[in-house]
């Protein structure tokens, strides 16, 4: 899972709209898609279809887009594999780098207390 800041927002947001169903699918529109991105990201409306795109190409989502009877747009997104298992997926790269985090604070303990013994051993 190596996604950018913006594609991670954005996922973040029709994951947690699109697993509402069943059958990860949802209808919504760009508008509310934009206005459950939080504020300090930098992501405007000219982003949105780019992002999407990217998205749809790495096999998170797939969409298509169509029209209310009133001609606003909506797009009708469906959850694939990697967007399904999305969720599981940075829980497990959290653990991963808590693991990471845990196993190198104790190599630098073990290799401190190792010269602090050959210091004390050879003075």
């Amino acid at each position: 899972m190596v996604l950018g800041k913006k594609e991670k927002v954005l996922m973040d947001v029709v994951y947690s709209i699109a697993s509402v169903s069943s059958n990860g699918q949802c209808l919504v529109s760009p508008i509310d898609l934009l206005s459950k991105i939080p504020y300090y990201v930098d992501f405007r409306e000219s982003d949105l279809e780019e992002t999407m795109n990217q998205l749809t190409l790495d096999s998170y989502f797939s969409y298509d887009k169509a029209r209310t009877t009133t001609g606003d747009p909506m797009y009708i997104i469906t959850l694939r594999d990697n967007g399904i298992s999305y969720q599981r997926d940075k829980i497990v790269a959290k653990r991963k780098l808590a693991f990471r985090l845990i196993i190198t604070a104790l190599v630098a303990a073990f290799s401190f207390s190792i010269k602090y013994i050959l210091e004390l051993i050879f003075k």
